[in-house]
């Protein structure tokens, strides 16, 4: 009688969140390793490789962890070895699904210095290690923020600024040198309507640089331009990391001397979203006044202005719906005007509304049955969610209990974690359009002031300046052959 031994094949798991991370189940890569190569030994294990990451569990992006898991599913290997179960990562849901998925794929998960057999323990770790991340990133955040109310500014100086030292005492001054290219950086940036890159090239010809002597680039300039501090505010917590929940922010008011004022900051923040809505290319540079700003009234899309054939030394130069000249089957109008009629035309209609009342009229004609459908939505949204996560936790329940076993349990979670993810998608839209409604009064109070302004300098303006202006007042005109629609930014 024939007797054929099958060796079980194996493939480990190893991952640190930094590349020096060692001690308190921090083990280092070195460590992971040895442990993976010492369990196939003991236990005859044919290993087959093993897959390295260095990011924090949280991340849902982990490149290896993909792969390794993939790997397994195609019936590459039998056995998948971690040191700890929380290598597999810190969300509960996350190490519970995947470890079921790769049963049901017929992979066991073993880890070298924890038994992870009993089911119980997988949950208790589970949890502890989601609870462990958090009280971790929460304490840091803690950490941070106190020093931050202290008024403790641990990083570099913002450009533009420096710190003048006391003895143990630090105050705070505006760098003359860089503030001049801040204020240059914000002149153009209002006043000329440039983008990051022109600014950036601007600065370096005329001889301004960043620290250490650099050259300006256009991420410098953003990130100069977004910084609170130019107004004087020192914040923490204003961007959560991904995988990290929401901080809170943490701000303390007048901290440095600022170099805009609160109205300067504000101007600059609305030009900067003007240029993040809008398309890339030469809407803001153009000779056209409406690019950018007109919409074809049939099909919505942009607009765009054309010099066509010039006749008797005279060159014609026309708006035209960008979709209909790709091809007709995107919009079925060419819908052309002339530069001069429609730009004459747009400037006249606006003239209308240097009359508040005018203004809030068209306002108010927008459907305000839309706007409490959409409030109506999103309150129902709410509830779905929140019923989603009552759901998970009942489940949960019936698993532990013996209702559910784990393939039914994680058949419902999957099921439920899409919905999750479409409705929280779902939300985000709505709550952006519901806000935007509401910001209509400030619209009311402040357009018809905007539109006199511009009517009365246009002509002295520069075509750069002009359109500048314009995009500060309108979102976009709707054009259509016989009409036009402006909807105005809130």
């Amino acid at each position: 009688m024939n007797t054929t031994l099958t060796t079980k094949r194996a493939v480990g798991y190893l991952r640190v969140s930094t590349p020096g991370q060692t001690g308190n189940n921090h083990s280092s890569l070195e460590t992971q390793e040895s442990r993976y190569k010492e369990y196939c030994q003991r236990n005859d294990l044919l290993p087959l490789c093993h897959f390295v990451d260095i990011v924090s569990g949280r991340r849902d992006d982990r490149k290896e962890y993909r792969r390794m898991v993939e790997y397994a599913i195609q019936g590459n290997t039998d056995v998948i070895v971690v040191q700890y179960l929380d290598r597999f990562g810190r969300n509960p849901r996350e190490i519970l699904q995947r470890y079921w998925e790769l049963q049901d794929a017929g992979v066991s998960v073993v880890a070298t210095d924890e038994d992870i057999n009993e089911e119980l323990i997988l949950l208790i770790k589970a949890g502890i290690a989601g609870a462990e991340s958090r009280r971790t990133s929460e304490r840091v955040r803690a950490n941070m923020s106190r020093a931050v109310e202290k008024g403790v500014h641990a990083a570099r100086a913002p450009f533009g600024l420096r710190r003048i030292y006391h003895g143990k005492e630090v105050s705070w001054e505006k760098d003359p040198v860089e503030a001049s290219a801040v204020k240059e950086m914000y002149r153009l940036s209002v006043e000329e309507n440039r983008g990051y890159k022109a600014i950036a090239d601007l600065l370096n010809e005329a001889g301004h640089h960043a620290r250490s002597g650099r050259p300006f680039s256009s991420f410098t300039i953003q990130r100069v331009l977004s910084n609170e501090a130019m107004m004087g505010d020192l914040t923490y917590g204003k961007k959560p990391k991904k995988g990290n929940p929401q901080q809170e922010l943490v701000r303390v008011k007048a901290f440095f001397p600022a170099i805009f004022n609160e109205t300067e900051w504000t101007t600059l923040q609305k030009r900067l979203e003007i240029r993040r809505e809008s398309s890339r290319g030469r809407a803001h540079s153009s000779e056209y006044l409406l690019s950018g700003i007109a919409r074809c009234g049939y099909c919505g899309g942009p607009m765009t202005g054309k010099a066509a054939a010039s006749y008797k030394g005279r060159q014609y130069r026309n708006y035209w719906c960008s979709r209909a000249t790709r091809s007709r089957a995107l919009c079925e109008h060419y819908n052309g005007h002339s530069t001069t009629k429609l730009e004459s035309a747009v400037l006249e209609y606006l003239s209308q509304f240097s009359d508040p009342e005018i203004v809030k009229q068209h306002i108010e004609s927008a459907d305000q049955a839309e706007l409490t459908a959409r409030e109506t939505e999103l309150k129902d949204i709410e509830l779905a969610l929140a019923d989603l996560d009552s759901q998970f936790t009942q489940n949960l329940g019936f698993m532990r209990r013996g209702v559910l076993n784990e393939q039914e349990f994680v058949k419902a979670n999957n099921l439920a974690r899409e919905q999750v993810s479409a409705l929280q998608t779902q939300k985000g839209s709505l709550a952006e359009w519901v806000d935007k409604q509401k910001e209509r009064d400030q619209t009311t109070e402040r357009v018809p002031g905007m539109v006199k302004t511009f009517i009365e300098d246009f002509q002295a303006m520069e075509p750069r300046v002009r359109k500048s202006h314009l995009q500060t007042i309108l979102k976009s005109a709707h054009v259509r052959r016989n009409s036009i629609e402006l909807e105005f930014r809130t």
